[in-house]
């Protein structure tokens, strides 16, 4: 299984708790709908695409229905002008009419015009981000490690990393299959505690060799077993915080905070205005290829 390595101190104890015996009653009312815009912008040349979306109610088994009929476009801060439209087999996606690169130092506005609560008036929902200069990754190394009586390979990273705050995606590709394509399953990290440092064999993450993809131990959900001559790149994005916040607080969301020592639900991150969600982002990736050996 693809890990992260964990750089964090152990669990707490947990107190002894006693019983509550008075009752609670929980409201699971469902609220309005909002729109939901959730899309970013690469550095590839290619039509970029922006999905639009109606929120479904907590407990609903169905996904977000599409929104349809839609003005959406995106205005850059060199004086270009990018028309989206929606696909036609493919509702509630949109994509740029014309290939385009989004520019590191560029600022990006979307902007997306629909009657979304059906009063019959078109409402206006912006977002606005910035692509950040991408980052310097120098190569990477692997090698085969022994844990619990089972093979490992260990990936370790080396880059200088540029001064001041910065915040990173961390995705992989096996054998050029994108594994990590799911927002719950991205990794992303800040720079502290490694600002301005040259990352000499940092370690990033570990795959289980695939002698062991029968023994229980390794029966995960979502293990990733490698053997020799497979080919692993690793994409490194830097991104904005606040997109940073947003894939946090997602994650935090599916995978439910801790009810004893988390704090209460809130509000996710987004740069929707209007009150939409979602987000729109732009990011650059840098990329390596490592060979298990």
């Amino acid at each position: 299984m693809s890990r992260l390595f964990n750089f964090f101190p152990g669990l707490l104890l947990l107190p002894a708790l006693y019983a509550c015996t008075a009752p609670i009653e929980l409201k699971t009312n469902d609220s309005e709908p909002v729109i939901v815009i959730y899309g970013f912008l690469t550095e590839d040349e290619t039509q970029q695409v922006i999905r639009i979306s109606g929120s479904s109610p907590y407990f609903a088994e169905k996904s977000n229905r599409p929104v349809s009929d839609a003005v959406v476009e995106i205005r850059s801060s060199d004086g270009q002008t990018f028309e989206l439209e929606e696909l036609p087999n493919d509702r509630g996606y949109y994509q740029t009419t014309q290939a385009m690169a989004a520019v590191p130092g560029v600022t990006y506005r979307l902007s997306v015009d629909v009657d979304f609560d059906g009063d019959g008036r078109a409402e206006t929902y912006e977002a606005v981000t910035a692509m950040y200069p991408p980052f310097q990754l120098d190569s990477l190394t692997v090698e085969p490690v022994s844990l619990m009586g089972y093979r490992h390979y260990a990936v370790s990273l080396y880059a200088p990393e540029a001064p001041g705050e910065d915040y990173y995606m961390m995705r992989y590709i096996l054998n050029d299959t994108l594994m990590e394509y799911q927002l719950s399953n991205f990794a992303v990290f800040s720079d502290l505690g490694i600002n301005d440092q040259y990352l000499t064999g940092m370690p990033l993450m570990y795959f289980d060799d695939i002698s062991g993809k029968n023994n229980l131990v390794n029966e995960d959900n979502g293990a990733t077993f490698v053997q020799s001559g497979d080919k692993i790149t690793i994409c490194i994005s830097r991104i904005e915080k606040g997109f940073y916040d947003f894939i946090r607080q997602c994650q935090s969301e599916k995978r439910g905070e801790n009810p004893f020592f988390g704090g209460p639900a809130s509000n996710i991150t987004t740069n929707i205005s209007h009150g939409g969600v979602g987000y729109f982002a732009a990011y650059t990736t840098a990329s390596a290829n490592i060979y298990i050996p």
